[in-house]
């Protein structure tokens, strides 16, 4: 069974829901094999960053090396003027070897005064938009882990896409979601599964027959639960953990309010 396919906001195309967080991946001996395993299960959306060490070199080997025609690449800057900007995405698609990025986002914009930076005359939001006319990336995105940048980038209406954090650990992000939906804004989720520390208390769990509703494959629903999350993008650093999530995205259905109530709870619950 293929991994469900959704629309990318308003862009005119459906993606699988589920993609790679590739953050980490490059600190792995099995790096190589993780990226490449995730591309041919179908895991099409591959996010890296110009920060992220190593990423987009292991990304581009991968590209060269293993091909990946039908992957749609994320990466981001932290830069927050237009000429450092396109300089970060001209250096981005030198290195993973690619005309045009489908998706550069405005990393970690995240407090009143980076939002006011990127948004003014000269600053990365007017790189971005002039690389997008010279073919350089095709959609802008902006990630954030504030609330109240969240909505003033969504209602701005210059973002094709934007990523946030929301899982069972941190549903407050929801209300982003209804409006995203409204706008057209395709929503990527990062840490859907709560962060790499709780993935390892949940999976010490699981190795204890203690875990109950608080599973990885369970957190991944309640993510893609939402219909305005266009794709989730959980970390993977070995292929087993891409195997296990490309399962869990394939076998997906809906979790039910009740369900949902049930898996926050148990989530609040996990550092008790």
């Amino acid at each position: 069974m293929p991994i469900p396919s959704r629309p990318f906001g308003s862009a005119g195309f459906d993606l699988p829901v589920l993609g790679l967080g590739a953050m980490d991946t490059p600190h792995s001996p099995a790096a190589f094999e993780t990226v490449a395993l995730a591309l041919d299960l179908g895991l099409r959306f591959i996010d890296t960053a110009r920060d992220y060490e190593g990423s987009e070199h292991l990304l581009g080997r991968v590209v060269r090396e293993h091909g990946a025609a039908d992957a749609f690449f994320a990466s981001k800057t932290f830069r927050r003027t237009a000429s450092s900007a396109q300089y970060e995405v001209d250096r981005s698609r030198q290195v993973l070897g690619l005309d045009t990025i489908h998706l550069y986002q405005l990393h970690d914009v995240s407090t009143l005064e980076a939002w006011a930076q990127v948004t003014a005359p000269g600053g990365a939001l007017e790189g971005l938009q002039a690389a997008r006319e010279r073919g350089a990336i095709r959609h802008i995105g902006i990630s954030t882990h504030s609330l109240e940048v969240a909505r003033l980038a969504i209602e701005s209406g210059a973002f094709d896409a934007i990523m946030l954090e929301y899982s069972a650990f941190y549903p407050e992000s929801r209300p982003l979601l209804d409006l995203s939906g409204e706008r057209g804004v395709a929503v990527v989720v990062m840490r859907p599964l709560g962060g790499s520390g709780r993935t390892s208390s949940i999976r010490g769990l699981l190795a204890r027959g203690a875990a109950g509703i608080l599973t990885p494959a369970n957190l991944l629903r309640y993510a893609l639960s939402h219909p305005a999350v266009s794709v989730v993008i959980p970390g993977a650093r070995y292929p087993d953990r891409v195997r296990e999530n490309a399962a869990a995205a394939e076998a997906f259905r809906p979790l039910d309010p009740a369900e949902m109530r049930e898996l926050e709870a148990a989530a609040a619950r996990l550092y008790e």
